[in-house]
């Protein structure tokens, strides 16, 4: 067989494996290709990270005043797969004109959405992408990088808004971000925020879920020369992190002791094995589960085994198989 005359079907198929994938992605609902942060100070970043996942699009940190040939050389390539639609986050203190005056004679089309801090902008985003408002709205710390890292994956995983606040009392941005949003339940993740932050906000009408409040963070104690700053938040993330995110997957002990739990807290398909228990009057054969639900047995046992660690469902071996009873208040809202 000439060599040729199989080649030519095989690079066929390479192209086109290759072409399908970039037409259909310039066929996408997305209004953005690209979001734009600055390199030099994480929360920004952090707050991006929700909407990055909900678009399916990557971040980039650049250099807040001036675009360097680096990349700019990145840029360009991307430009040429046929993704020209820019989202900077933060207003022009954050990522100056410069760089947007740069990336439009590089032939993009730019949107800026900042506000007048760190917290505003947080608040204008969430706002720009949940117009119609959200069950659920996830409230952080603009200080405290490692509870708003946690909040932000929590915002990920679960499809709701983010807001920062401040440390010192319940700020007028995120006051605007309840009137305009109007969750049917406020979660608040980690350190870094007033005491009476909850009180506050459940002053105002809207039902409260703390995770973590008594969370201790300890800030650095000595000054950081400005060419290791980015190194010490680094850090000072990962500490917290490892100490926040597993907040995310077990969700404080201490809050789950409570007699009334809302669904919204729960992953999805945690909700979908409670909603089953509760259709079989709050206790069932873990046998029957997989049915229910369609789940796999050994997806079952996962989710019942992270039930148990929350605190939300008991288990009692009964001949060959489990009996599984709800062992607190499933507050429905769906």
């Amino acid at each position: 067989m000439d060599k040729r005359a199989f080649a030519l079907p095989l690079i066929l198929l390479i192209a086109s494996s290759l072409v399908l994938p970039l037409a259909s992605a310039q066929n996408e609902t997305s209004p953005y290709d690209l979001i734009l942060v600055r390199n030099d100070n994480m929360i920004d970043y952090i707050v991006a990270l929700p909407y990055s996942h909900m678009f399916g699009i990557p971040i980039l940190p650049v250099n807040p005043q001036e675009l360097d040939p680096g990349t700019i050389a990145q840029l360009e390539s991307y430009a040429k797969l046929g993704w020209t639609k820019i989202l900077i986050i933060g207003n022009s203190q954050a990522i100056s004109d410069n760089v947007q005056d740069q990336l439009l004679e590089l032939g993009f089309s730019v949107e800026r959405i900042g506000g007048k801090d760190r917290t505003e902008t947080s608040v204008k985003l969430a706002e720009r992408f949940f117009p119609n408002g959200d069950q659920v709205l996830v409230v952080a710390s603009s200080s405290d990088y490692g509870s708003a890292l946690a909040a932000a994956r929590w915002a990920m995983v679960e499809h709701h808004p983010l807001v920062l606040n401040q440390n010192t009392t319940l700020s007028n941005s995120t006051k605007e971000a309840l009137e305009r949003l109007q969750p049917e339940l406020v979660v608040i993740i980690g350190a870094g925020l007033p005491d009476d932050l909850e009180s506050q906000i459940t002053a105002l009408g809207y039902q409260t879920y703390w995770i973590k409040k008594d969370l201790t963070i300890t800030p650095p104690t000595t000054p950081v020369q400005k060419e290791t700053n980015w190194t010490m938040v680094i850090l000072a993330v990962i500490i917290s992190v490892a100490t926040v995110v597993p907040v995310t997957v077990y969700y404080a002990k201490k809050k789950w002791s409570a007699n009334k739990v809302p669904i919204e807290v729960l992953t999805e398909k945690e909700r979908i094995v409670v909603k089953a228990i509760l259709e079989k009057g709050g206790t069932v054969k873990q046998e029957e589960l997989p049915e229910l639900t369609g789940y796999s047995r050994p997806t079952i046992s996962r989710i019942i085994q992270e039930l148990e660690k929350k605190q939300l469902v008991t288990r009692e071996k009964v001949g060959k198989t489990f009996i599984v009873k709800l062992a607190k208040e499933i507050i429905l809202r769906e």
